[in-house]
């Protein structure tokens, strides 16, 4: 005969498992059950909706407006050629006056107007073909992470956006750096090919590609690549923004050009616009390992 402490917690007054008390523990486990299928549905749909936007609709990032070209590669083999600039330039020779500059801040290229008009925080679009970049570029001044995971539609993605800095200004008069983030992503988005240029061989065959602001279509050509690590330089290329003197200037440049993994044989000056790809060392998201590269304007 079964203990009667054994039944203690059903209610009841039978210590053989009355039919009331049975009745009420198998209605409390169907409750159970039914409860702990809603909480599965309510975590299976929201990731099941994350992967089909992941997977369909590309992370929330819009497909490339008509106009943007694949970008020209102008060196198959062999070293690149390269005109090599004075070295006792005094003053930038690509600064435009205000009146020359107005019309082109003032008006958007047509092919990103409709983009634009959906998000205002778009500033340009970034395509490098050779490692599957084809992506807007945000800005959100003031809240400079706020893309960092989110897709141009503003919902959350683990891939983010790329974004360019805000200590950067696209419009006239510009910063002499435009710094643009990408996460280094295991699938291959946004920067995740980026660390093929750490091979010599890789740039070689792919030494230009295209970044065109909302108001100007632009070709870049690449200077260097470096590794770093977060708090291991003096002047840090994640703080090269601007320069208040040709020699302030000169004294960054060189400094990212110390960190330089090989020799373009492509060189800047003061004066060109620069723009530098930043994203982790590795895919893992802990690493404070940086990989840059940092290109020159050229049309």
């Amino acid at each position: 005969m079964p203990k009667k402490g054994r039944y203690a917690h059903l209610k009841g007054s039978s210590a053989y498992y009355p039919f009331g008390a049975r009745t009420s523990l198998r209605k409390k486990q169907r409750m159970r059950v039914v409860l702990l299928r809603l909480l599965g549905l309510a975590l299976i749909v929201p990731v099941a909706l994350f992967l089909v936007r992941q997977i369909f609709f590309n992370g929330g990032q819009p497909k490339p407006p008509i106009g943007v070209t694949a970008t020209p590669e102008t060196a198959s083999s062999g070293p690149v050629s390269v005109t090599v600039q004075p070295a006792t330039v005094n003053a930038p020779q690509n600064v435009q006056t205000p009146e020359s500059t107005a019309e082109t801040e003032n008006a958007i290229l047509p092919k990103y107007q409709d983009l634009y008009a959906q998000n205002s925080d778009l500033v340009g679009w970034l395509t490098i073909d050779a490692i599957g970049v084809d992506y807007p570029v945000m800005q959100t001044p003031g809240d400079n992470e706020y893309y960092l995971r989110r897709g141009f539609d503003k919902l959350y993605s683990l891939a983010g956006s790329l974004f360019l800095d805000e200590n950067c200004r696209i419009t006239s008069p510009s910063t002499a750096n435009w710094l643009i983030y990408g996460h280094n992503m295991s699938d291959g988005s946004m920067f995740g090919q980026l660390d093929k240029y750490a091979e010599e061989s890789f740039y070689r065959e792919h030494p230009t590609f295209e970044f065109d602001t909302l108001y100007e279509e632009m070709q870049w050509q690449i200077v260097a690549v470096i590794r770093t690590q977060v708090g291991a330089d003096d002047l840090p290329y994640y703080t090269f923004f601007d320069a208040s003197s040709e020699r302030d200037w000169q004294a960054k440049y060189q400094a990212v050009m110390d960190l330089a993994l090989y020799d373009t044989g492509v060189t800047a000056q003061y004066g060109d616009q620069l723009l530098t790809l930043s994203t982790c060392g590795t895919t893992s998201s802990t690493t404070d390992k940086r990989l840059a590269v940092v290109a020159k304007r050229i049309d």
